[in-house]
């Protein structure tokens, strides 16, 4: 039995299996609220860095608190149907954070609409 990848995989330091996986460079609105229980502890709005399938790095107006619960609201660069704002709703935990910048390991998320679609926005654009 040939065991090379299995192998090969184990013998792959921890940080390179960790970083190997993709993340992808963008840059969107987004906004975060560390919550403990129902109270919301902190609040910000920033800027995505990096997101990928496990965690999202992005910019805060302050440090955040490592463990903190968080919510993260990303406008979504995609249209539904070529015509609806969307949204990424994330909801994890902060595993790294520094002034300015912090990363939330994504515990679930989903998909959302972020209100009227772009060609209602357009045609009342229009009337004006």
């Amino acid at each position: 039995m040939d065991n090379s990848m299995s192998t090969m995989n184990q013998s792959l330091p921890a940080e390179l299996g960790r970083r190997a996986r993709m993340r992808f460079p963008i840059e969107q609105d987004v906004r975060y609220q560390c919550v403990k229980g129902s109270r919301i502890t902190t609040a910000g709005m920033g800027k995505t860095l990096e997101i990928g399938s496990r965690e999202i790095r992005f910019t805060t107006q302050q440090t955040l608190k490592l463990g903190d619960k968080i919510q993260l609201a990303v406008n979504w660069p995609a249209l539904l149907d070529n015509t609806c704002l969307m949204k990424l709703e994330v909801f994890g935990w902060v595993v790294h954070s520094e002034p300015g910048a912090a990363v939330v390991k994504i515990e679930r998320y989903e998909f959302r609409t972020r209100g009227v679609p772009v060609a209602v926005m357009q045609q009342r654009a229009g009337a004006y």
